[in-house]
């Protein structure tokens, strides 16, 4: 090995694992114990005298010291092996051959550790017994690294001086021959002995150090992760520090002299906090830097072990294997507190008021957000809108939602941000009565949470009455607003009322128009079937006309449904769907229903939508049943089938399909609700039903 190699390997690998870290020198009898941390047999021994402990000098794990004394606790053989290799090869003198005559060496013999001249060479060839030792020229063995060389010297038993040639794997230590057959017999009970050879045992332990290493990485993976994340933290930490600091200053400004001490006050508080929250950041960071140094230090020696001889690393590797292993398991258990919210909340009446207390600083997100939501809500589906009343970097998930069931039971419902950063909270009610809602953000509730919803049943729960002139009576409803309902008539009006039945006003059409069935725009524009021109119209909600379509390529327009994603409009029209384009107003494709019932000449259509998957739902008026096209105008099945019964229609109306992808159906005297694959759910055209 050259003579620099050697010396920078020696600094090296002496700064890492060499050094007693308690005398801080080249380790003597190095002793390792279970947490893998080793020292100088004497110092370790002085250790337990001096401070009655039986605990590790650097971890301060506790152990317990084995019958016979320290004395009994197992040797680092890979430490003992390097530290021989390197007294061997660094001194200068261990050159000469073994007979003890000036000259130059020739060979080094691998099994006897010793260099040879040239004659006592060609004489160590002729013994017998060194028939089989491998000799090594001296050129050669100064190039060799010290891995190499630790490889050549293969640890011995200490009792009988044999090369390690079995595993014990109850005792978890590598013997030779005779200690198998003297002190680990098998036969004395499967319990207290069972050898294997070396070579299975190395096996063994290459397998479990592979996988090992692989999940070691993973551990290491995860905690750069969690470094990531803490040092995020502590640049948001600073970031809201200063942001806090700076809010602080300028609403100070805005005050008299008399309330300064105020502000001093809260700036105090703010690096109290910070100087906490950072102290806790950075003792975390350092905790798992330590762990991470550790793991890649054992990752290193299990790559050591594994390119070294099997015996040496059988000696040592399953002890390192199982630290490394509960290092692991006990990282994958932790989860970093990131929490570098620091928030100044100024007091807006103080400016005029000239309060004492200029404001309150807080770590609570909660402070920004409100709950806001209706006193009354219908079954199922249960939407409360939470909604930021101060500038906050808040996510979805880091706000917390429970929904409490008027049977008690409590559910986990979801919450949804919106394009305004807002938040809606959505669950699911199973039963009428008072549900309550509660919303907290870093465990803390937000403004005007917990709160209470009366739920009530689907089904009939108000009439409106139109005004008796209407004589054609009501030939649609949509929703307009939160509280609004537009009503067509079959004249010229759209009326306006409010849910409660108290009618608001209405939006009048020239004359000779005749609204039919409605469909409200995302712009807030109507379109509308103008029976009365046959046509398509799109009006204003003031009664602008803005343009209409179809005339003369429409007979008898009934129900109408847009898909504004594709900027198509279809239309019931008689006896077919027309589809236009609703940018130009042209006719792109007229679909022809197929099998006509016999007892009628033409199958009438009285309204049409879309799945949410863009299939065509077709309501027919005189065939009492519903099926569904493709896009395309191909027919796919028979949805609902005639009859008075329920789960079937008779002469039906109208069809809608709703957020949950439900189909209803209005029908003479019954309004029904079906799944999306056509199976019935329930009517809810009466309060009992």
């Amino acid at each position: 090995m050259a003579t620099s190699e050697l010396a920078k390997f020696i600094e090296d690998i002496d700064e890492k694992v060499l050094e007693c870290q308690i005398c801080f020198n080249r380790l003597n009898e190095p002793i390792i114990l279970t947490c893998l941390h080793s020292f100088c047999l004497s110092c370790l021994d002085n250790w337990f005298k001096k401070t009655n402990k039986v605990s590790c000098p650097t971890c301060s794990k506790s152990y317990q010291i084995p019958e016979g004394g320290l004395k009994k606790l197992p040797p680092n053989t890979f430490l003992n092996n390097l530290l021989e290799t390197i007294e061997q090869f660094s001194n200068t003198d261990e050159t000469k051959c073994i007979c003890g005559k000036e000259g130059r060496s020739k060979t080094y013999c691998q099994e006897c550790r010793r260099y040879l001249c040239h004659i006592c060479s060609d004489a160590h060839k002729n013994i017998p017994a060194c028939k089989n030792h491998k000799l090594h020229l001296v050129e050669d063995v100064r190039f060799l690294s010290v891995s190499e060389i630790s490889a050549m010297h293969p640890p011995l038993c200490s009792v009988h001086n044999e090369p390690l040639t079995v595993f014990c794997k109850i005792c978890n230590v590598a013997i030779c021959i005779h200690c198998s057959i003297m002190d680990h017999k098998e036969w004395e009970g499967k319990d207290k002995h069972v050898t294997i050879s070396i070579a299975d045992a190395f096996k063994t332990f290459k397998q479990t150090s592979t996988g090992l290493e692989r999940e070691a990485k993973k551990c290491t993976a995860k905690l750069n992760d969690d470094l990531r994340a803490m040092t995020d933290c502590v640049k948001k930490l600073d970031e809201n520090r200063e942001k806090s600091l700076r809010g602080i200053d300028n609403h100070v400004k805005e005050l008299v002299t008399r309330i300064k001490e105020s502000g001093d006050k809260l700036k105090s508080e703010v690096e109290a906090m910070y100087k906490i929250k950072r102290k806790e950041t950075d003792a975390d960071i350092e905790d798992v830097t330590t762990t991470i140094s550790y793991i890649n230090t054992n990752i290193n020696l299990l790559h050591h072990l594994g390119k070294g001889n099997e015996a040496t690393a059988m000696l040592s590797g399953n002890d390192v294997i199982t630290a490394l292993d509960d290092r692991i398991k006990a990282v994958s258990k932790t989860k970093p507190d990131v929490n570098a919210e620091i928030k100044f909340v100024k007091n807006n009446k103080q400016i005029t008021s000239l309060q004492k207390d200029i404001g309150i600083v807080t770590q609570s997100r909660a402070d920004c957000l409100e709950l806001r939501g209706a006193e009354s809500m219908t079954l199922p589906t249960i939407d409360v809108k939470i909604t930021q009343t101060d500038e906050c970097e808040i996510h979805a998930n880091n706000i917390k939602a429970t929904l409490t069931q008027p049977t008690g039971e409590t559910i986990i419902p979801e919450v949804k941000e919106d394009d305004n950063g807002d938040y809606t909270v959505i669950g699911r009610c199973t039963s009428a009565g008072i549900c309550k809602v509660d919303v907290r953000v870093d465990g803390e509730h937000i403004k005007k949470s917990p709160m209470t919803i009366k739920v009530e049943k689907e089904g009939l729960l108000n009439s409106i009455q139109v005004a008796s002139d209407r004589w054609r009576g009501v030939q649609d409803v949509v929703k307009y607003g939160d509280d609004c309902l537009l009503v067509s008539c079959f004249d010229n009006g759209i009326c306006k009322y409010h849910q409660s039945g108290k009618y608001i006003g209405q939006v009048t059409l020239s004359q000779g128009m005749c609204v039919y069935s409605m469909f409200l725009m995302n712009n807030g524009n109507i379109a509308f079937n103008d029976r009365g021109n046959k046509c398509i119209t799109l009006c204003t909600m003031n009664g602008e006309v803005v343009k209409s379509f179809g005339k003369g390529q429409l007979t008898r327009p009934c129900g109408i449904h847009v898909d504004e994603a594709s900027r198509v409009m279809y239309v019931a029209n008689h006896d077919n769907v027309a589809m236009f384009n609703i940018e130009s107003g042209k006719l792109i494709k007229k679909i022809t229903p197929c099998n006509r019932p016999p007892e009628f000449s033409i199958a009438i259509i009285s309204d049409v939508t879309l799945t949410r998957q863009g299939n065509i739902v077709v309501l027919y008026f005189n065939q009492s049943c519903l099926k569904i096209f493709n896009n395309e105008g191909t027919f796919i099945k028979v949805f609902v089938n005639k009859g008075r019964e329920d789960g079937k229609v008779k002469y039906t109306e109208g069809v809608v399909v709703d957020d949950n992808d439900n189909i209803i159906i209005s029908s003479r005297h019954k309004l029904q609700i079906f799944s999306n694959s056509g199976k019935f759910i329930k009517r809810i055209d009466k309060a009992d039903d």
